[in-house]
């Protein structure tokens, strides 16, 4: 039994070696205390046809070394024959599951409160028509993406989630996958 404490003592050091990367350079970017900003910009899909175009701004705060909070906007037009727009802000958050010297592999989860317009011509309702229906609601989304570090700064990620937006009488259903590609910039 000694043998086999003294041959966990001594490889112990090496297991937990293993553990931690072998580049800190990702740290650069994904360590706790770094803020950045970034733009992504993507489109929506309902089956095999794009929906919807979005713009999603962000400046993203780390917490703890590779979990992050972000601050992000949301804008999203539609490519269907009645034009419908929704303009909001939000938070979200993202953990760094896989992170190697230059990728890194995330999950998120964001909610974004905002106003939605939809442009429904409506004969009974000519006002309505003319101004469009606005709506305020939330619009929800969890997902997983992909980061690769460029520069000491710079990194870009593609992200592939699914997004939720409450829809009623007054507006059309949007919820859909989206897929969407962007660029970081670390400030501190």
């Amino acid at each position: 039994m000694r043998r086999y404490s003294v041959l966990l003592f001594l490889t112990l050091p090496l297991v937990g070696r293993t553990q931690v990367l072998t580049h800190d350079k990702q740290q650069d970017l994904l360590g706790k205390g770094h803020l950045s900003v970034g733009i992504s910009a993507g489109q929506g899909y309902r089956g095999n046809y794009s929906t919807t175009n979005y713009f999603v701004p962000r400046i993203q705060y780390f917490l703890a070394s590779g979990w992050s909070v972000a601050f992000e906007g949301r804008y999203l037009k539609s490519n269907s024959y009645y034009p419908f727009t929704y303009l909001g802000a939000g938070l979200s958050t993202r953990y760094y599951f896989f992170r190697g010297s230059r990728l890194a592999i995330f999950a998120q989860l964001g909610a974004v409160y905002g106003q939605s317009k939809y442009d429904k011509f409506d004969p009974a309702d000519y006002i309505a028509s003319i101004n469009g229906i606005r709506n305020n609601n939330w619009q929800t989304n969890a997902g997983l993406g992909a980061h690769y570090r460029l520069g000491k700064r710079w990194s870009v990620e593609a992200t592939f989630d699914r997004s939720w937006l409450q829809s009623s009488y007054l507006t059309p259903d949007y919820n859909r996958w989206q897929a969407s590609v962007g660029i970081n910039y670390r400030l501190k």
